[in-house]
């Protein structure tokens, strides 16, 4: 059955024809100005001490990483995925001796960089251009929300300005960008996420990636939802508000991802994020019987059932 919105897999599917390709992963050994003092020593609040990268082979090296994958999933292509921390915060020679690692490896056909908006500076996005020119680039930007005080509350210390300045940059240099962006935010409103995917709609990145605010052990929220201070939404809730959200937004825009997983080492809370499979069906199955799909609420009413 087809997918009630523009999957992840639908644009691989389309964009690599003639076999399967997946993503790796990888902690590239980078830091982050928002945990070694250059803007903060604390991070922000929802990140774990891996930064949202690999777990068991944190502490590898690149090429260790993708050697790993290549060999454990043979006859699939590949996507380097450098994840942990931000990847584009270093010297632009360490970058370059980095992203050129990918190149050693003929079953990688893409490379998606992850890193912040306020760290994209101009010999950084030639370099990212350069490297566009030889390999599928996209890169992820964190954003969470298009609201001020919800990043200030995520600590994430930096602006939207920021954001939208660097996605520009990145578009003129015809460079893919997926947005990264946080449901059930303290204090936002379903009006507020609303907002925040009609600016997605203006700028029409490539594709983005929602998950709900979770816990994670060893980050800042760990502290405040053991106080029982941090509103955490439900599994229905956040379904029937991701399902909201897709309605309205741009059928272009490719959806990388609906929820989040993460070790069950650092998992914490909410219980119901941990089943990823269960999460989706349960997003598939509430648009199948909403009779929606992505985008059907933009400009006109074309979804079957009342909203």
């Amino acid at each position: 059955m087809d997918e009630p919105f523009y999957s992840f897999a639908a644009f691989l599917k389309n964009k690599f024809p003639g076999g399967k390709v997946r993503k790796i992963p990888i902690d590239a050994g980078f830091s982050c100005p928002n945990r070694d003092g250059k803007l903060s020593g604390a991070g922000c609040v929802f990140c774990d001490p891996f930064a949202a990268g690999p777990v068991a082979k944190a502490g590898w090296t690149i090429e260790e990483q993708i050697t790993s994958h290549v060999r454990r999933y043979g006859g699939w292509r590949f996507i380097a995925y450098f994840q942990s921390h931000c990847n584009t915060y270093a010297p632009v020679a360490e970058l370059r001796r980095k992203y050129e690692i990918v190149f050693r490896f003929p079953e990688i056909v893409g490379l998606f960089v992850g890193t912040r908006p306020d760290e994209l500076p101009e010999p950084v996005l030639s370099l990212l251009q350069e490297t566009g020119r030889r390999i599928y680039l996209s890169v992820e930007l964190g954003l969470q929300s298009v609201h001020e005080r919800s990043l200030g509350l995520l600590q994430r210390n930096h602006s939207v300005g920021q954001f939208v300045s660097a996605f520009h940059e990145l578009r003129r240099r015809r460079i893919d960008c997926v947005v990264h962006l946080i449901i059930g935010i303290p204090g936002e409103t379903r009006a507020d996420m609303r907002a925040t995917i009609a600016v997605m709609n203006a700028l029409r990145p490539a594709g983005i990636k929602l998950h709900p605010l979770h816990v994670l052990r060893g980050s800042q929220l760990q502290a405040r939802h053991a106080r029982g201070s941090l509103p955490l939404l439900g599994r229905d809730e956040y379904v029937d508000i991701v399902c909201d959200l897709l309605e309205r937004l741009d059928p272009d825009i490719v959806v990388h991802r609906l929820t989040a997983d993460r070790e069950k080492e650092l998992f914490i809370a909410p219980p119901w994020a941990l089943d990823k499979a269960a999460v989706l069906e349960a997003i598939r199955r509430e648009m199948r019987q909403r009779g929606s799909r992505q985008g059907c609420r933009m400009g006109s009413e074309q979804c079957s059932g009342p909203r």
